[in-house]
C-alpha cells in the first residue's frame, strides 16, 4: 500500500492504490494544511476551467502516532511525531465579537484569517486563510500561508516562527493578535473545510498566476475568434463524421468524447486540445497501438490545418473554418 508523508508536519498516510492514482488530479491536504496532491497550479487551473475538482479526504488513511505493541517499529514509525498536544491562548477582535480563548493543538492547524478559520477577524487586509499555528514536536510555530500582506511575530516578518514561552504579539493585516502558550486544556482544534468558492482566493500568489494564464489564453483565443477547428474522419467506422474542438478539447477512443467502434483503439486513445498559446496539440494517451500525426508519433505535437491524425484504422484531418 503506497505511503505518503507530509513534508511540513511529517504525518504519514497509507493510501490504497485505487485512491493514490487519483491524487495528481485531486485536492488532498494534510491536517496541517499542506498540499499532498499533484501540481497545485495545474489542479487549481483545472478548477478554474471545469468548475470543480474532486477532493479526497485523507483522514481515513491517517497513520496514528502510536503503533500496536505486537508490531515492530519501522523507520516510518520513528519519523511520526509522538509528542503530546500543546495549548495556546488567543486574544483578538473577531468578526462578530472579541476572542479570548484557549485552543489545544494536536494534528490539525489553528487557522487565523477572514473565513473558514478557527479565529476569524473582520479585516479586509487579511487573506482568507492568513496564517496558522501548528504543533511540531513539542514546539508551537506560526506559519504564514502565502498571505498578501504578510505575518509579523513580535514585529518581525516571518514565513515560519517559533512561539516561545510568554506573551507574543502577532500582526496579521491591520489586526493585532495576542498569543501565549499555556498548560491549560482548551478547545480541541479540528479540521475546517474551505469552501470551493474560497479555494482560489486562499492563495493570492497562485490566484495571480491563474489570472495571468487565463488572460494569456483569452488573448490567444480572441486573436482567432472567427476561426474554428474541426477533426474530420476520412477513414474508419466514422468516415464522414466531423467534430468541433471546443475549449476543453476532445478525447478520441472507444469510450472517449468521440467514440469509435474499433478494437485496435484503446478506451481513451488520443486527445486534441489547445495549449496556452491557443495552438492545437495532439497527444497519445498511452494507447496500445500509438497515435501518429503525418506518419510521426504524436506525443504532444502541435497540429495545423490539413494535418492527418492516424489511430488504428482511423484517419482524421484537421480543418479550420471561419
Amino acid at each position: 500500500m503506497p505511503r505518503i508523508r507530509c513534508p511540513k508536519c511529517s504525518q504519514a498516510y497509507d493510501i490504497p492504490p485505487q485512491i493514490a492514482v487519483q491524487l495528481p488530479t485531486s485536492v488532498a491536504t494534510c491536517g496541517c494544511g499542506e498540499w499532498l496532491c499533484g501540481n497545485r497550479e495545474r489542479i487549481l487551473a483545472r478548477f478554474a476551467v471545469e468548475g470543480i475538482v474532486p477532493e479526497i479526504d485523507l483522514t481515513t488513511y491517517k497513520i496514528e502516532s502510536s503503533a500496536p505493541a505486537s508490531r515492530a517499529k519501522t523507520a516510518d514509525d520513528e519519523a511520526i511525531d509522538t509528542s503530546g498536544p500543546r495549548s495556546v491562548r488567543v486574544i483578538a477582535r473577531g468578526a462578530t465579537e472579541s476572542i479570548n480563548s484557549i485552543f489545544t493543538i494536536d494534528r490539525e492547524p489553528l487557522w487565523i484569517g477572514r473565513r473558514a478559520c478557527h479565529v476569524e477577524i473582520d479585516d479586509a487586509e487579511l487573506s482568507i486563510r492568513h496564517c496558522s499555528i501548528v504543533r511540531r514536536g513539542d514546539q508551537l510555530l506560526v506559519l504564514d500561508n502565502d498571505s498578501h500582506t504578510g505575518t509579523f511575530l513580535d514585529g518581525e516578518p516571518i514565513n515560519e516562527g517559533v512561539i516561545g514561552e510568554g506573551t507574543h504579539l502577532l500582526r496579521v493585516g491591520a489586526a493585532l493578535v495576542c498569543i501565549e502558550p499555556t498548560s491549560e486544556q482548551g478547545m480541541a482544534v479540528g479540521q475546517l473545510q474551505l469552501r470551493e468558492d474560497d479555494l482560489l482566493e486562499a492563495s493570492p500568489q497562485l490566484m495571480k498566476k491563474l489570472l495571468e494564464r487565463a488572460a494569456k489564453v483569452q488573448a490567444a483565443q480572441s486573436a482567432s475568434t472567427a476561426k474554428r477547428l474541426f477533426i474530420v474522419c476520412t477513414a474508419g467506422p466514422l468516415k464522414g463524421e466531423e467534430y468541433e474542438v471546443g475549449p476543453l478539447g476532445l478525447v478520441v477512443g472507444r469510450e472517449g468524447d468521440v467514440r469509435v467502434p474499433d478494437e485496435f483503439l484503446s478506451r481513451k486513445h488520443f486527445s486534441v486540445t489547445f495549449d496556452e498559446e491557443g495552438a492545437l496539440r495532439v497527444r497519445d494517451l498511452g494507447s496500445r497501438n500509438g497515435t501518429f500525426l503525418n506518419t510521426l508519433p504524436a506525443r504532444n505535437t502541435k497540429a495545423h490545418p490539413g494535418d492527418q491524425i492516424k489511430a488504428g484504422v482511423n484517419e482524421f484531418r484537421v480543418e479550420q473554418r471561419e
